[in-house]
């Protein structure tokens, strides 16, 4: 009989797999005998080898527009792990099947949900007059969202933002935030690794390197970083650099934008397995995303001395009001973000001393991994 099992589906490498990958780290060395039971290809060359007390297998089965052989291969993996808790890792809300939630349900007393990003918004309620006209599409979407809400005992955010939007448009209620974190002894500014980063990718160590990062979905908008970039002045252009990390079905729409655009440094640098170097390498992060619910990009380019541009999304106008690093955009249009770069760049300062690092004591303070996840796992499992 094992303390916890986990599942998650996923099928790319971001934010929330580095987030699953701590918090197994952490249940491990806090004596917590747990399964991770995970499907899909995002976890494949990321996991270690072995835990002392955690337990790894891949299900050949999905969570999601999930079969009748599916669910037999869940049941007989259920059936090896044996547990009175069971949390869900869902990158975002309705990402399961709700006949699998239900399913989970029999084999586990408690079905606890951490919720990594924000859930769909309700969709409109046409009117006839002032009269509300509520049409079968309407009542089907609230019953899928009320259904949701009944199976998990309690459902945990990653941000306040995550917790007020779950509130607002899902009948979630016992919600608990344990933000995300990041082991701020590991993520440092190197010089020599950015330096090394950027002559083995061909980058001119003169140039100012902003970066996005993140799996290439239509969700993070990086073509607004693309299409700001060439709006800025000829003299401003040719003084800057843009580096894409990350891979996704967004990669030859944006390639295209470049082509188009005729942008010459623009470098497409696929999934980087030492970020470290990367965010050395930067000198400021642009978050240009529709939603999210706490990106730990920006905790991790903040903690290696980049400054941040960013939509106003997650926990990013928190985070960047606290250390003093960067700006929130409020608009979706490349010419504001255009603006607002070049307002940047000529303020910018290379002084190691500026307000950007002043306020790192803090940072470490407040976005520790160790305590972030000691809050989760108590979250999880109560006092241990």
């Amino acid at each position: 009989m094992l303390d916890l099992v986990l599942i998650n589906q996923s099928d790319s490498f971001g934010g929330t797999e580095r987030h699953t990958l701590d918090l197994l780290k952490h249940l491990d060395r806090s004596g917590v005998g747990s399964a991770f039971l995970y499907c899909g290809e995002g976890f494949d060359n990321h996991l270690p080898d072995e835990y002392s007390l955690v337990k790894i297998e891949r299900i050949n089965a999905r969570v999601q527009r999930s079969k009748q052989d599916d669910i037999r291969v869940w049941r007989s993996a259920f059936n090896r792990y044996r547990s009175r808790k069971v949390v869900l890792i869902k990158p975002s809300y309705f990402s399961v099947d709700l006949k699998f939630l239900f399913f989970m349900k029999l084999y586990f007393k408690e079905v606890i949900v951490i919720e990594h990003s924000l859930p769909p918004q309700r969709l409109p309620v046409p009117k006839v007059g002032f009269i509300p006209k509520f049409g079968f599409w309407r009542l089907k979407d609230e019953l899928v969202r009320y259904c949701f809400a009944k199976i998990p005992s309690k459902v945990i955010t990653v941000s306040e933002r995550a917790k007020i939007e779950s509130l607002h448009h899902t009948f979630y209620r016992n919600i608990t935030v344990c933000q995300n974190g990041i082991d701020v002894e590991a993520w440092f500014q190197d010089q020599d690794k950015g330096e090394e980063f950027r002559a083995k990718n061909s980058i001119n160590s003169s140039l100012h390197l902003f970066g996005c990062v993140g799996n290439l979905f239509e969700i993070k908008s990086f073509h607004i970083a693309v299409l700001a970039l060439s709006l800025l002045s000829r003299e401003q252009k040719d003084q800057v650099a843009l580096c894409v990390i990350g891979v996704g079905p967004e990669e030859e729409n944006l390639r295209n934008l470049v082509e188009t655009l005729n942008l010459d440094n623009v470098y497409f640098l696929g999934k980087q397995f030492d970020m470290l170097s990367a965010y050395s390498a930067m000198q400021t992060l642009l978050i240009t995303s529709n939603s999210e619910s706490a990106p730990l990009s920006l905790l991790e380019a903040t903690a290696c001395g980049c400054d941040v541009i960013s939509s106003d999304v997650g926990n990013c106008t928190e985070v960047i009001g606290e250390m003093k690093n960067g700006e929130i955009i409020a608009s979706r249009e490349p010419e504001v973000w255009a603006a607002a770069i070049e307002r940047y760049l000529d303020g910018y300062s290379c002084n190691a001393d500026s307000s950007r690092l002043k306020n790192i004591d803090k940072f470490k303070l407040n976005y520790d991994i160790q305590k972030a996840m000691r809050k989760l796992v108590t979250a999880i499992m109560g006092e241990i």
